[in-house]
């Protein structure tokens, strides 16, 4: 078993990114919208911002209490929509509990959706069309064309939390030439394990702790965990790592597997989107 580091992936990704923002002589700009003093929240942008310092992305957050009114939430995304300057807008998550994560995020020009998460990208994408594909996603595929280690036609599984994301990974599976099905993590054990026994490729994506275990798995199987969450005191993800690092071909760590690689597709898009509207 091999474990896949994100960190030579996204540093491939950056590298690329700043190649291409040199030779276009076009500056990118995002714009973050974090709300409240959630700690993770705080790394996670504060990851961002010096990323895109990396590689000559213009970046500007804005901050707000978590007793924000939404109007003036609604206004900050406003303005940005109209703002020549910024080409990508993200609304950082999760959201204080008593915000509206999906009306805010609609409140983005979709045109300015640097995460993908807006409706209309992601309808756009289910209509297969590969240029839509949101970051979350985006970064789960890089890492398993890196790992290789499966053919056109074998069998991938997403374990979801919603049946939205679950599409959304199927999608994203399917166009990479795999027969995919999703299976959401609140079925039983029994019946999660009658489906990843028989998958080639697992994206899990919950935030559940020891959800896969080596029993449900395939000898040999390609495992992404985009899962993040606490357990005893540590940063794991929704595999759990004894029990399955003895069976798959390719497992991502957690902490340092598929977030490094979500931070790098983000700056990507920001680029794609800063190009296609100076082309048009």
């Amino acid at each position: 078993m091999a474990l896949l580091y994100g960190k030579p992936i996204a540093d491939r990704i950056l590298s690329d990114t700043k190649q291409r923002i040199t030779l276009s002589q076009i500056v990118p700009g995002l714009a973050v919208i974090l709300v409240g003093d959630d700690a993770s929240s705080h790394l996670y942008v504060r990851l961002k911002e010096e990323a895109s310092q990396s590689v000559g992305i213009h970046f500007e957050k804005f901050l707000f209490p978590s007793s924000t009114d939404t109007s003036l939430l609604f206004r900050c995304i406003d303005t940005l929509n109209d703002r020549p300057d910024i080409h990508g807008i993200i609304v950082q998550l999760p959201l204080p509990p008593l915000f509206d994560t999906d009306l805010i995020i609609a409140r983005i020009d979709p045109k300015k959706d640097a995460d993908g998460f807006h409706n209309e990208t992601i309808q756009q994408f289910l209509a297969e069309k590969k240029e839509y594909c949101p970051v979350f996603p985006r970064a789960m595929i890089e890492l398993l064309r890196t790992a290789g280690g499966y053919y056109v036609g074998d069998s991938g599984l997403v374990i979801a939390n919603s049946d939205l994301l679950g599409q959304v990974m199927v999608q994203a599976l399917t166009l990479e030439g795999l027969r995919a099905t999703y299976v959401l993590s609140s079925a039983s054990r029994e019946q999660l394990a009658e489906k990843t026994r028989e998958a080639s490729v697992i994206i899990t994506a919950c935030g559940r702790s020891n959800l896969l275990t080596g029993e449900m798995i395939r000898d040999n199987a390609v495992v992404i965990d985009g899962g993040i969450s606490q357990y005893n005191g540590k940063v794991v993800g929704d595999v759990e790592r004894e029990t399955v690092e003895n069976k798959a071909r390719f497992l991502t760590p957690v902490p340092g597997g598929v977030g490094p690689v979500t931070v790098a597709t983000l700056l990507a898009r920001v680029t794609d989107i800063a190009m296609r509207t100076v082309d048009k």
